[in-house]
């Protein structure tokens, strides 16, 4: 997005839209909220070096466009109510101008229905009011959702199961490392013990070829949205194709860990009931703890991080901390 542009946004000079925005600024994004018109609408940024050496390029040409026609496509697929189209943006007569998007132009919109992000899952966890009931039928449909992901979504590979978890524990050390304010002897810890444990169960995980993995999500409670007993996804496009591919245990532990670390043990035990009586066959029980305590080692820091910049993250990030050093503590 040039400045122009950004400028022409900011000053609410679009056509169709009769205030000015509200305006967020992420890691790799801008959002702009109207609220008389209840849209938001997200440009992806351009320039961001980090992501576009290490996560997906979205500098420009086919692969910022891909990347975007994919991440819009595939929230579409799992919350339709909130991602509504994908639009091309051009300026005319000093104004912006959304328009459908032919194959090759890459200054790409996603056009949104405002969501209330106030019952943000991680939020409903923490409070903790729900009755097991709930949890069994957020198992339910979280369970459907997995098996109703169309294949198209998921990408090539060759790769043993084996090989793709030996190169995620490389992601998962350098992520951890990464959150200075995460202790560092709990982090070599886990890592420890999830090498440990996939070592030891070598022939487990190299028995399952890429034909039997499924496409993930991006399910952290963060992204996901708790109300009127509907669970509903955010922004749950993983951003690198290889986080797109795994085993069904993957996704079921990410919010498993959470549910688990933010509600306890009776809430998390009630949503793997829910799990398995939609998708059980497809779970392997013997390595629920290594499954859990990886996705809690995914999640811990990403809350010490939130923390440092928004103080209502720190007493989830303590109460993520004490469950890591448990599950760390049973396993030993």
């Amino acid at each position: 997005m040039d400045e122009k542009l950004f400028n022409l946004l900011c000053a609410g000079k679009i056509v169709g839209f009769s205030c000015e925005p509200r305006v967020i600024e992420t890691v790799i994004s801008r959002v702009f909220i109207f609220n008389e018109e209840d849209v938001v609408l997200k440009f992806y940024k351009r320039d961001n070096d980090w992501w576009n050496k290490d996560m997906m390029d979205l500098s420009g040409g086919h692969s910022r466009i891909d990347f975007i026609r994919n991440d819009f496509e595939f929230n579409r697929f799992l919350n339709p109510k909130v991602y509504t189209a994908l639009k091309a943006v051009v300026i005319a007569n000093e104004t912006v101008v959304l328009k459908e998007p032919d194959m090759n132009e890459d200054e790409l919109v996603i056009v949104m229905h405002k969501e209330d992000i106030s019952g943000t899952f991680t939020e409903v966890l923490f409070e903790n009011k729900l009755t097991l009931d709930e949890y069994r039928g957020i198992g339910k449909r979280f369970a459907r959702i997995k098996l109703d992901i169309p294949k198209r979504f998921l990408p090539e590979s060759n790769l043993t199961w084996y090989e793709h978890t030996v190169k995620r524990l490389q992601d998962l050390s350098s992520w951890v490392s990464s959150e200075k304010d995460f202790p560092e002897e709990i982090a070599k810890q886990g890592l420890s013990l999830l090498k440990r444990q996939l070592e030891e169960n070598k022939v487990d995980f190299q028995s399952i070829p890429s034909s039997d993995l499924f496409v993930l999500i991006d399910c952290n409670s963060e992204n996901l949205i708790y109300s009127n007993q509907e669970l509903r996804f955010i922004d749950a496009f993983p951003p690198r194709d290889d986080w797109r591919i795994g085993t069904f245990d993957v996704d079921i532990f990410r919010t498993g860990s959470d549910i688990y670390a933010l509600a306890g043990e009776d809430a998390y035990n009630a949503y793997l009931e829910g799990i398995d009586e939609i998708a059980g066959q497809y779970r392997n029980k013997d390595l629920s703890d290594f499954y859990l305590l990886y996705s809690a080692l995914i999640m811990a820091p990403y809350f010490f991080m939130l923390s440092s910049k928004d103080n209502k993250y720190l007493n989830k990030a303590a109460r993520y901390l004490a469950f890591v050093k448990k599950r760390i503590s049973y396993s030993l």
